[in-house]
């Protein structure tokens, strides 16, 4: 494995449900990718057709130019998948990486960017769906970038590489990524967390981002959302939820918070993304950023998101 910077493991085990361990939210880790069950590939029919035609339209996904959101965080991707990139000073950390045919429309607004790809010394995945690690096997190959996802989302894609149609290359086992994993780089330092629900081991992660001479404490969280006539599914993700409540009660509270999909049940809650682009482009002097939220945004979606999961379990 290609270490380039230092990581801190903080917790480690076998569990996937989460719990507090005295005022610390814990979660046992997932086991190694060969030790993990096989799976079954995913069943894509809930994926509808106007879906399929948005993401298809080239002249649409590619119509995105890429754009700083804060000093030390880019987006470098479609209109229909996200992709963001942060810049720790010492090395680049590319989140998701699209799919085919936009896996060198993500590398070239990187570039347009002024950056250049082969200083992206990591590659993390929300998840081992096609349309958020299509990209990860280019980096790896090409810039020799170490790719990170958990153990049970390795797996997930290992089961997925060869869909039909939302089949993908899939990269070398690279960084299996423990829950309380921390990676520091540069100026950042990231803390994970597995939240297993959308796929089996969804990767949450937070890191700071800076605007001016401001810092806030920014969020990827994959682990809220109910799950249809799945009663485990639906404890596991409400254990997700009530950690997260726990972890955005603190006396530095979420922000901001970066999701995998632009629209629709995988974008972030508030405000429309693509308005805060604009609102972010015309944005004056003194004027608030468009992508920092109140702290109690993320709080109220954890809410209905808790609400949305109790129901599904009694159903």
């Amino acid at each position: 494995m290609r270490i380039k910077s230092v990581r801190a493991r903080v917790s480690g085990s076998l569990l996937a449900a989460a719990f507090l361990y005295g005022s610390v939210p814990v979660v046992l880790a997932q086991d190694s990718v060969e030790g993990f069950p096989d799976l079954a590939q995913t069943n894509f029919s809930y994926v509808n057709q106007a879906t399929r035609d948005r993401y298809n339209d080239e002249e649409l996904q590619r119509s995105v130019r890429p754009f700083r959101i804060f000093d030390n965080v880019y987006y470098v991707g479609i209109e229909w998948a996200t992709s963001f990139l942060i810049d720790t000073g010492e090395g680049l950390i590319l989140i998701d990486s699209l799919f085919e045919p936009y896996v060198e429309t993500g590398v070239e607004n990187i570039r347009e960017l002024g950056f250049d790809p082969n200083d992206v010394e990591y590659v993390l995945g929300t998840h081992g769906h096609f349309d958020h690690m299509g990209g990860h096997a280019y980096y790896q190959r090409n810039f020799g970038a170490t790719v990170g996802l958990t153990a049970a989302d390795w797996k997930r894609a290992e089961a997925d590489r060869n869909q039909p149609v939302f089949g993908f290359d899939l990269a070398d086992v690279d960084w299996v990524i423990d829950d309380g994993e921390r990676l520091e780089l540069g100026d950042q330092i990231m803390t994970f967390y597995i939240t297993p629900g959308h796929t089996e081991g969804v990767l949450s992660m937070e890191f700071t981002v800076r605007d001016g001479d401001d810092e806030y404490r920014a969020v990827v969280f994959g682990g809220g959302g109910a799950q249809p006539n799945d009663y485990w599914k639906n404890q596991t993700v409400l254990g997700n939820i009530r950690r997260f409540q726990e972890l955005a009660s603190r006396s530095l509270p979420f922000r901001v918070r970066f999701a995998g999909h632009t629209t629709g049940g995988g974008a972030a809650p508030g405000a429309p993304f693509f308005d805060r682009r604009d609102a972010l482009a015309g944005r004056g002097a003194g004027d608030p950023h468009p992508f920092v939220d109140d702290q109690s945004v993320f709080r109220n979606y954890l809410e209905q998101a808790e609400e949305n999961a109790e129901q599904a379990i009694l159903r």
